[in-house]
């Protein structure tokens, strides 16, 4: 079994308002990243340091234990809130996952405690596998006030899903749009239409 986990703690602040309610296709942005994952994943939570844009959301909301750790926090929620070893953690500014990618992921867990995808602009934690084992590491960069999600992989046994691999199933490499600012947001809305 397989807990999915969106991190929406972030600020907007490129973005100017809470990106994730933003709508496309009929639906908020963070609706479209836990539709993407619960036939996968169960259960599903949500990520967040404001509950109020998100009480409309049929999945439990879960903040911060300790808030404003960015998402190297969320992550720390996530894995303490999940009843089951593995998590997959997505941001909720990503609003798509290729089913492919994720059985690639899941394929690949085997004597890891985290896979993390890598593509053009490096490491993607924010789309990746986390194990349950994470979490004393996680802990102690977090109170070492180490807030780098990319310090956790130093301290734990990862692997990676190189871009040669994740593009024979993803490969327009729709699981890493990302939107940060409105312009990302109006591409999305461009592409999508």
């Amino acid at each position: 079994m397989l807990t999915g986990a969106i991190l929406a703690g972030g600020k907007s602040r490129r973005f100017g308002r809470n990106k994730t309610v933003e709508v496309f296709g009929g639906k908020g942005l963070i609706n479209h990243c836990l539709e993407g994952i619960k036939s996968f994943c169960d259960p599903l939570c949500v990520v967040v340091n404001d509950l109020e844009p998100y009480r409309d959301l049929q999945v439990p909301l879960i903040r911060d234990l300790v808030a404003h750790q960015g998402p190297l926090g969320g992550i720390q929620a996530a894995l303490a809130w999940s009843p089951h070893d593995w998590v997959l953690i997505k941001a909720a500014d990503m609003p798509f996952l290729v089913p492919g990618l994720l059985r690639m992921m899941l394929d690949a867990a085997t004597d890891a405690d985290l896979v993390v995808p890598v593509h053009s602009r490096g490491f993607e934690p924010l789309l990746a596998l986390y194990n349950r084992r994470c979490l004393p590491a996680v802990d102690f960069l977090l109170q070492g006030n180490r807030r780098s999600v990319t310090a956790l992989f130093e301290m734990v046994r990862f692997k990676t899903i190189g871009e040669h691999l994740w593009r024979l199933v993803d490969e327009r490499g729709q699981s890493f749009v990302n939107v940060n600012t409105p312009k990302d947001f109006a591409d999305l809305i461009a592409n999508c239409g």
